[in-house]
């Protein structure tokens, strides 16, 4: 049986990334080690980035390759092509969309969608806002819909 132990994106930008997502989920990052990979740890789980920048400079460097990675790592990082964004969607429930909605769109960290329905099982509201790398990020919660005059 397998057991999660985390999802984590590939990030371009450490520094960038850091910055969206200490603001996107409203804290401070968990742990990092250094601009490698950064995690943020909430309710027994854990979202981390990983920037293939920090290896990609180890490699270029040479030295003391022996001691953080195997052969088989390095032959692996140099053959991988590395797609970024639009490869996941991170689902974050609410329990109040429309504050949810209002404060991400004053933090102004990126473009975020209209409030969007849908109901196929069930109703569903939900609003979209993309990282720096261009990963969806879905929100969903309790909506109340304006009342119009």
């Amino acid at each position: 049986m397998l057991h999660l132990g985390s999802t984590y994106l590939i990030v371009k930008n450490m520094q960038k990334s850091l910055e969206f997502y200490e603001k996107l989920l409203h804290m401070k990052v968990s742990a990092q080690a250094f601009n490698r990979w950064a995690q943020f740890n909430f309710d027994g789980k854990c979202i981390a980035l990983y920037s293939c920048d920090y290896d990609n400079q180890m490699l270029e460097r040479g030295s003391d390759l022996d001691l953080h990675y195997n052969q088989q790592y390095i032959t692996y990082f140099k053959e991988r092509k590395i797609h970024y964004g639009n490869n996941m969607v991170l689902n974050f429930w609410v329990e109040n969309l429309n504050e949810e909605y209002s404060r991400i769109k004053a933090l102004m960290i990126g473009k975020v969608s209209e409030i969007m329905y849908i109901n196929i099982s069930s109703p569903y509201y939900f609003f979209v806002i993309d990282d720096p790398d261009g990963n969806t990020i879905e929100i969903t919660g309790s909506y109340t819909e304006p009342i119009s005059i």
